[in-house]
C-alpha cells in the first residue's frame, strides 16, 4: 500500500516535469517549423498504390514488367528521400539489372521458348519481381549494419540475415536498408550516423522503432512491403504510426539471425519476432509465409485454414492502467469503438471487456522478461560498444553536456536503467510467466483480443524522452507475452495522422489476427496515403 502511494506520488512529480519539458519543445517546433504544412511529393503512377501480391501476380501475365514496377518505386525513393532520410544504402542498379532478367526469362516463357525455372514457381516464388526493403539492422552483403552506432559505422556486412535471404528465394528484389533507432532499443528512428527519419504525414513528428525506416518507407510509396523485426514493438510502432499493416509473429516462426544486436536463447524463446511490413492487409499471410521458409512455417499448422470469424470469441481492453504510462487519447478509443461495434453487429458476437491487473505492472514484466529475470544486466552497454567494450552511461552524460557524446539520450538512458540492480526482477520474471499461461489460456485456438498499439497518434521529434517514454509497453508486453499480434491501420485523426489497433491471439494461431486485419481493412479503410495521387 504504503509502495503504491509512493509510486503515485513520482507518477504526479514526473508528469509535472515532463509537463514543464514540454511546453518548451512545443515552443522549439513552433519556433522553427511555424505553422507550415509540408506535404510529400505527390504519388504519379498507379502502380505505387497496388498491393505486393497484384503486382506479382501482374508481372506474372506480363501485364507489366518487373523493370517497370522497380524503376517506378526507385523514382519514388529518390523524390521522397530529402523530405523523409528513410534509406541508408541502396543497390538501384543491381535491382534493375535483376529485373531486366526476371523479365527475359518470363518473356522467353511466354513465346514458348523455355520453361518456367522451378525456383520460379508461383508457390515457391509469389513475389517474384518485387521490389522491397529491409531495416539497417539486417545483414545483406555490401550494407552497412551498424544499427546506427558510431562503434559499428565502418562495418559492412557479408553475410545475408536468413529471412532476407528467403524473401530473395521468394523473388522479391531488396532495393535498400532503412533508417533505425541506436542500438534497435528506442521508439524514435534517430541516431548519430544517419540522423532522423521525418513521419510521411507530418515532418515534424516520429516514425516509430527500431523499423521506423522501414514503416515509412512502405507508407510513403517507396516499396510495397519491408522486413522488420520486432522486441518491443519494433514492427507495430513504426506500422502504427505510419498508418500501415505490421505482424509481430509468433516467436521462432521466422528466423531471427543475421541481425545486430544479436539476440539470447530466451529472447529468440519469448521476446523477438522478424515479420512483415505493409500497406494491405493481403500481402501479410503470403509473406509470413515467404519469411519463415518452407521448414518453419509448418509450425503454424493452420496458416492456410480459412478463418470464420464469426465462430472466433473477441476480447478487448481499452487502455492500460500503470504509472508512467499515458492513457488513450479521445481520438483512437472511437477509432477501437468502431471496431468492437463492427464485430458486434456483423458477426452477432459479444465482445467482452477485459479488465486485466497484471497489465498494472507491464512496464516491470517486460524489463524482468528482457534480463531473463537477473538483478541487473550491462548488455546493451556492451551493445553500444560494439560487443567488444561498455559504455558508462554517467560518463556519456557528461559527453552530452559537452557536446562530445555520440551515443542518443535514450540510448544512454537504458544503459544507465540496465545496470542499475532491481530486486524486484526475479519476482515480476516468476510473475510475467504466469501471465504467460494465463493469458494463453484465455484466448485458446479462437480468441482475438482487440488492443491498443500506442495511446496518442506519432508524437513530435524528442517528445517521447519527454512524454510518452514508457508508452511503448502496449506493444511490450504483448512481446512479453509471446502472443502473435498484428497492428491494423484505422484511418486518420483529426490532425491527419493515423489510427491504429493491435488483434492479439494465442500463440500459434498468427491466421486469427491476420484474417482479423483483412476485415478491419474492408471496414475502416486501410491505408490512406500520406500525399496526393496525381497519377499519369
Amino acid at each position: 500500500m504504503v509502495m503504491d502511494k509512493v509510486l503515485r506520488f513520482l507518477s504526479f512529480i514526473l508528469w509535472l516535469i515532463r509537463c514543464f519539458l514540454s511546453i518548451w519543445i512545443y515552443l522549439g517546433f513552433l519556433l522553427i517549423y511555424g505553422n507550415q504544412k509540408f506535404r510529400l511529393p505527390p504519388i504519379t503512377n498507379q502502380l505505387l498504390l497496388q498491393s505486393a501480391t497484384v503486382i506479382a501476380k501482374r508481372i506474372r501475365q506480363r501485364e507489366t514488367t518487373s523493370y517497370d514496377v522497380v524503376r517506378v518505386h526507385i523514382d519514388r525513393i529518390r523524390a521522397v528521400q530529402p523530405f523523409l532520410n528513410v534509406y541508408v544504402d541502396e543497390r538501384f542498379s543491381q535491382a534493375l539489372a535483376e529485373a531486366q532478367e526476371i523479365d527475359r526469362i518470363l518473356d522467353a516463357v511466354k513465346r514458348g521458348q523455355r520453361g518456367l525455372p522451378n525456383e520460379w514457381s508461383e508457390e515457391r516464388a509469389p513475389f517474384l519481381g518485387v521490389p522491397f526493403a529491409i531495416k539497417e539492422s539486417m545483414q545483406f552483403p555490401g550494407f552497412h549494419n551498424s544499427t546506427g552506432i558510431v562503434a559499428r559505422k565502418d562495418f559492412i556486412c557479408t553475410h545475408t540475415a536468413t529471412s532476407v535471404a528467403n524473401m530473395l528465394k521468394a523473388g522479391g528484389l531488396l532495393l535498400c536498408n532503412t533508417n533505425v533507432s541506436e542500438g534497435c532499443m528506442w521508439f524514435e528512428s534517430r541516431n548519430s550516423l544517419y540522423g532522423t527519419t521525418n513521419n510521411p504525414y507530418d515532418l515534424t513528428r516520429i516514425v516509430g522503432g527500431s523499423s521506423g525506416g522501414a514503416g515509412c518507407i512502405v507508407s510513403a510509396a517507396g516499396v510495397p512491403f519491408a522486413i522488420g523485426a520486432d522486441i518491443g514493438g519494433s514492427i507495430r510502432l513504426p506500422a502504427f504510426m505510419n498508418g500501415i499493416f505490421g505482424h509481430k509473429t509468433t516467436p521462432d516462426i521466422v528466423p531471427n539471425d543475421g541481425q545486430y544486436p544479436p539476440h539470447k536463447d530466451f529472447h529468440q524463446k519469448y521476446l523477438l519476432s522478424t515479420g512483415p511490413i505493409c500497406r494491405y492487409a493481403c500481402d501479410l499471410q503470403p509473406m509470413l509465409k515467404a519469411l519463415a521458409g518452407p521448414e518453419n512455417i509448418e509450425r503454424l499448422l493452420h496458416i492456410d485454414v480459412p478463418v470464420d470469424l464469426s465462430k472466433l470469441r473477441y476480447f478487448y481492453i481499452d487502455e492500460i492502467d500503470a504509472d508512467f504510462v499515458n492513457k488513450v487519447e479521445y481520438d483512437q478509443k472511437r477509432a477501437h469503438r468502431r471496431v468492437v461495434e463492427h464485430f458486434e453487429n456483423k458477426y452477432k458476437v459479444h465482445v467482452i471487456r477485459l479488465r486485466l491487473t497484471r497489465l498494472r505492472h507491464a512496464v516491470s514484466l517486460w524489463s524482468a522478461m528482457m534480463v531473463d529475470g537477473q538483478l541487473s544486466s550491462r548488455d546493451f552497454s556492451l551493445t553500444l560498444g560494439n560487443r567488444t567494450s561498455y559504455i558508462n552511461g554517467y560518463h556519456e552524460v557528461l559527453r552530452k553536456i559537452l557536446f562530445r557524446s555520440t551515443h542518443t539520450l535514450p540510448a544512454i538512458g537504458l544503459a544507465i536503467l540496465e545496470a542499475v540492480p532491481n530486486k524486484y526482477n526475479k519476482r515480476f520474471h516468476e510473475l510475467a510467466h504466469k501471465f504467460y499461461d494465463e493469458i494463453q489460456v484465455l484466448l485458446g485456438d479462437d480468441g482475438v483480443l482487440f488492443f491498443p498499439t500506442f495511446p496518442v497518434s506519432a508524437p513530435v521529434h524528442a517528445w517521447p524522452c519527454v512524454m510518452n517514454t514508457f508508452d511503448y509497453i502496449y506493444c511490450g508486453i504483448i512481446n512479453a507475452l509471446g502472443l502473435p499480434s498484428t497492428q491494423c491501420p484505422l484511418g486518420l485523426d483529426r490532425k491527419h495522422l493515423p489510427l491504429g489497433i493491435q488483434c492479439v491471439a494465442g500463440r500459434g494461431r498468427d491466421q486469427l489476427p491476420l484474417a482479423v486485419a483483412q476485415e478491419i481493412e474492408q471496414t475502416m479503410g486501410g491505408w490512406v496515403p500520406p500525399s496526393l495521387t496525381s497519377l499519369i
